[in-house]
């Protein structure tokens, strides 16, 4: 898969990652996520929206395609959800899973077409510090949780359907409190993450397996604070924005851990754009450079007009 291919593909999706406020609930006192953004999936035939509500609740809302009627629903009351949802559909059933009160994280579930909703405890207080991400792996019956505990240490949580049984298994440490991205490709799972100095990391693991492997994404000087993850074909995709609001595009073809960077778009209106960024971002930006100040130099050497000193401050 060649690296032209991916230029002329439209990136399916960029996360935005939005900073954590306190907010001191009756009771307890959680960190919640400043004004966090809606999940959606479509399911027979019509769209599902999961959102954070007023008072910490849990909202549902669903329309059948074609219509602009929403039927809403309350998943969970006040006080009961700290972070953005996440959710995923397995064809039979809703899921839905949040930062709950005092650090926990929540799975709820309903079945396509029921307004009942389950509730199931992923993990116990003070083991949540992130919004989760969650997806459906249809071949191997099970819902799969990545979320950011106590430490900054990525977890990875899983159930067979219908069990209520959720393991928990611990991946890398050092991560950044922004929430995961995660999907399943058939026979793995992969998890992308921004650790705390800002690098991007990819996880993946077959299938019944606990054994992780970790690639580093992105190099350099630049920073991240956060990652969406998608497959694409062959090739697993991440998408990143970080230091000097740069949008970066990264692939990698399964199996071979190489990671290729390009840059999507850059903040030209900043007020005072830093010279640096290209360079922190842009390996060929440096190339370049050096092939200029090379060619320079050489006229310079050698005497050639316009190799003067004004001339050499311009290139």
């Amino acid at each position: 898969m060649s690296g032209n291919s991916f230029i002329s593909r439209r990136l399916a999706a960029v996360s935005v990652f939005i900073a954590a406020s306190a907010l001191t609930v009756a009771g307890t006192v959680t960190p919640a996520l400043a004004d966090p953004g809606p999940s959606m999936t479509a399911n027979h035939n019509s769209a599902n929206i999961a959102v954070k509500g007023p008072g910490d609740s849990l909202h549902f809302y669903w329309a059948a395609n074609g219509s602009s009627t929403w039927g809403p629903e309350t998943v969970a009351g006040p006080g009961s959800t700290y972070s953005a949802p996440s959710m995923a559909v397995d064809g039979n059933s809703v899921n839905i899973v949040a930062e709950g009160p005092n650090h926990s994280l929540l799975f709820y579930w309903a079945y396509a077409g029921s307004a009942t909703w389950h509730l199931e405890t992923v993990a116990g207080s003070g083991t949540t510090f992130s919004a989760p991400s969650m997806t459906i792996n249809g071949n191997a019956h099970a819902a799969n949780i990545s979320a950011v505990e106590a430490g900054n240490t990525l977890m990875f949580y899983w159930a067979v359907y219908g069990s209520g049984t959720w393991h928990a298994e611990s991946l890398a440490s050092n991560v950044s409190d922004a929430q995961p991205s995660m999907i399943a490709t058939g026979n793995a799972v992969n998890i992308a993450v921004t650790n705390t100095a800002g690098r991007v990391f990819f996880y993946w693991a077959f299938n019944g397996t606990p054994t992780w492997h970790a690639e580093q994404v992105s190099t350099g000087f630049g920073k991240y604070t956060g990652a969406s993850l998608v497959a694409n074909g062959g090739a697993a995709t991440i998408a990143a924005q970080g230091t000097f609001d740069y949008l970066s595009f990264f692939w990698a073809t399964y199996g071979t851990g190489t990671w290729h960077t390009e840059t999507v778009a850059v903040d030209e209106s900043a007020a005072c754009p830093d010279p640096r960024a290209s360079a922190f971002h842009e390996a060929d930006a440096l190339r370049a450079a050096a092939r200029r100040l090379g060619r320079t130099l050489g006229d310079k050497v050698i005497g050639l007009p316009g190799a003067g000193d004004d001339d050499l401050q311009s290139r």
